[in-house]
């Protein structure tokens, strides 16, 4: 928990009355290496902080899927467009490997707001900052070549090549494993 203290009172001071009254609202929750956390077609419940373990976002194609997000310790993720709108998700969160979260409802979140404008504050630059990382990954889509991808992706979070099957990381950045395969050969 002191991690997420940290994150919070990186924006703005928290009281420990106010901390605790955030802790009092989260639940725990472990999910299997595979596992599905949000399916298609669910509505987000939950906004989670990841513990432990990598989550990705994707969309399921039927002859493969397309991975277009990782999170690992520290990050919060869900579905947010679907948690933020309370409508159906147009995509799917997994489990990477065995992981644990701690989550808070739609409705906890909502009663947060209300309660602080200190709570607006926090969610509102952690959302800004979510969208600056949308932002840049669609520009790295547009602008970069697949190498030039892999590398950036390399560059900012090693943790992604030890720990992602190359499969998923092939797929994040728009390439077929074989791909993928052709560029480390390059590279290493």
């Amino acid at each position: 928990m002191e991690n997420i203290r940290e994150i919070f009172d990186s924006i703005i001071q928290l009281t420990d009355e106010e901390f605790s009254y955030y802790l009092s609202k989260l639940s725990y929750k472990e999910y299997k290496k595979g596992e599905i956390i949000t399916k298609k077609g669910s509505i987000e419940n939950y906004a989670y902080y990841v513990q432990k373990g990598i989550v990705r976002r994707f969309i399921d194609k039927g002859e493969g899927d397309l991975t277009f997000y990782f999170s690992f310790e520290h990050d919060f993720v869900c579905a947010y467009d679907s948690f933020i709108t309370q409508t159906p998700c147009r995509y799917m969160l997994q489990a990477l490997e065995n992981t644990s979260v701690m989550r808070m409802s739609w409705q906890d979140v909502q009663d947060l707001y209300r309660q602080s404008l200190k709570w607006e504050r926090i969610g509102r630059i952690l959302n800004e900052k979510a969208y600056l990382e949308r932002a840049e990954r669609e520009f790295s889509l547009l602008a970069q070549s697949p190498q030039e991808r892999y590398e950036s992706l390399f560059q900012q979070n090693r943790e992604v090549i030890k720990r992602v099957p190359l499969k998923y990381i092939a797929s994040y950045i728009g390439i077929t494993p074989q791909a993928l395969s052709r560029i480390r050969k390059r590279i290493f």
